[in-house]
């Protein structure tokens, strides 16, 4: 394998995610202890690829101060910087000036979960066919919301469609966000002007191959694409190799472990609580008496689970407190959130309907029969608050006790319910 050099694409805003990336890039969002962007790095560093220039904007200082020049994780990193939201075509010609002399190297999405196999094939199909590009693409069910790629039986790429009409799509292949380009991919951009009509116009003069991928693959666009990538992460990371459990772990005789778990230093575990894997807790993360922590959970560090908290397919980030008797179900939940006792996340509508969420001003189903809340950071939810499925919960915000949330609520916002006591002769 010859080594190249990468480009990985981490500027964006990350919009759909809000609140999670009002106070972070959307490449920083955590799933079992790791952001994004980490697992993207060491996937390419599995491929040899240890020389990598990432390409930053939105809040460039959290990507920036956490993975410094890479020498933590054994490769070398430079940024170049995306001031402003110009999309994909300007964030890649924006790093012509120190690629200039790489005869060719590979483009990666920050957002993309991609697996090593799946970098390392679009590597070889570029090396083995002698592409002018490769193109990685997989089946989706949905592709309305990609870009589509239409290949012949020989895998040459024939064209892209961007997000065709439902019902309309040529294919059921979505581009996967890996590529590998040679360095002219720099001048078609500049008089093409996107990515689609360069990678279309070095179709007609080139050759343009599609490297297919098969197995999972997940692309972070809305909310429910965390708990698909928190899913991937946790099955690959245990299922079929076992637990690990730190030496630092403090494990209570009466708790119960059934199936692989990631169980992290100074984690407390506490008599009656039974932890059903694949799930992760985070380092200094304490589990109350008799909780409930169902599969695929990702806690992260510092988190307080109370006695007789119940958590299902959810990801908790750093610092979080749940009350006791709490249910917290197929939900994604902020850094240092504070869950008063007795609150319900519902993660199905009352009369099993499907579940919209608003999204930046689109009303959008859930692809999932079950989904709970989205909640930002440093949110405090009092006790007794019920959350109705697909609901929307923003940074900084403060609700009342026994409060309903039917609708979603605002950053910065204080919430609370008027309620009027009535009292009569029988």
């Amino acid at each position: 394998m010859f080594l190249l050099k990468a480009v990985i694409l981490a500027a964006g805003l990350g919009y759909r995610l809000k609140p999670l990336t009002e106070t972070r890039p959307k490449p920083m969002l955590e799933i079992a202890g790791k952001p994004l962007l980490q697992y993207v790095i060491e996937g390419l560093r599995e491929n040899l690829i240890k020389d990598i220039l990432i390409v930053v904007g939105y809040k460039r200082e959290v990507i920036e101060d956490y993975f410094e020049f890479g020498d933590k994780f054994n490769v070398k990193i430079e940024y170049v910087l995306q001031d402003k939201a110009l999309g994909v075509e300007d964030a890649i010609l924006r790093t012509k000036e120190k690629m200039k002399t790489e005869e060719e190297f590979l483009v990666i999405h920050a957002d993309v979960l991609a697996d090593p196999e799946l970098i390392g094939r679009t590597i070889e199909t570029f090396r083995d066919l002698n592409a002018d590009a490769t193109i990685s693409a997989t089946l989706v069910e949905n592709p309305q919301l990609y870009g589509v790629v239409v290949f012949s039986e020989d895998s040459r790429l024939e064209y892209i469609v961007e997000k065709p009409k439902p019902g309309e799509s040529p294919s059921n292949y979505a581009v996967a966000g890996v590529y590998v380009f040679k360095n002219n991919i720099f001048d078609l951009l500049k008089s093409e002007k996107t990515l689609d009509a360069a990678i279309r116009k070095l179709a007609q003069k080139g050759e343009v191959y599609v490297s297919v991928w098969e197995k999972e693959w997940v692309e972070i666009r809305y909310p429910w694409d965390i708990l698909k990538a928190n899913r991937l992460v946790l099955s690959k990371m245990l299922k079929g190799k076992g637990s690990f459990i730190a030496e630092s772990a403090s494990i209570d005789n009466g708790a119960k472990i059934e199936g692989p778990v990631w169980i992290s230093d100074n984690a407390k575990i506490r008599s009656g609580s039974t932890i059903k894997g694949p799930c992760y807790i985070g380092e200094n993360s304490y589990i109350g008496n008799n909780a409930l922590i169902r599969e695929f959970v990702s806690i992260g560090n510092d988190v307080i689970v109370g006695f007789g908290v119940e958590l299902k397919n959810s990801v908790i980030f750093d610092g979080t407190k749940i009350g006791r008797l709490s249910f917290i179900g197929d939900s994604v939940l902020g850094e240092n959130v504070d869950v008063g006792a007795g609150t319900q996340t519902w993660n199905v509508s009352p009369r099993s309907e499907p579940i919209y969420m608003n999204i930046e001003g689109e009303k959008v189903r859930v692809p999932m029969e079950k989904f709970g809340a989205v909640i930002g950071d440093n949110t405090r939810i009092s006790i007794n608050v019920s959350i109705l499925p697909g609901k929307i919960i923003g940074t900084n915000v403060d609700i009342s006790p026994g409060v309903i949330v039917d609708r979603d609520i605002p950053s910065n916002t204080d919430v609370y319910a008027k309620q009027e006591v009535v009292v009569k002769p029988k």
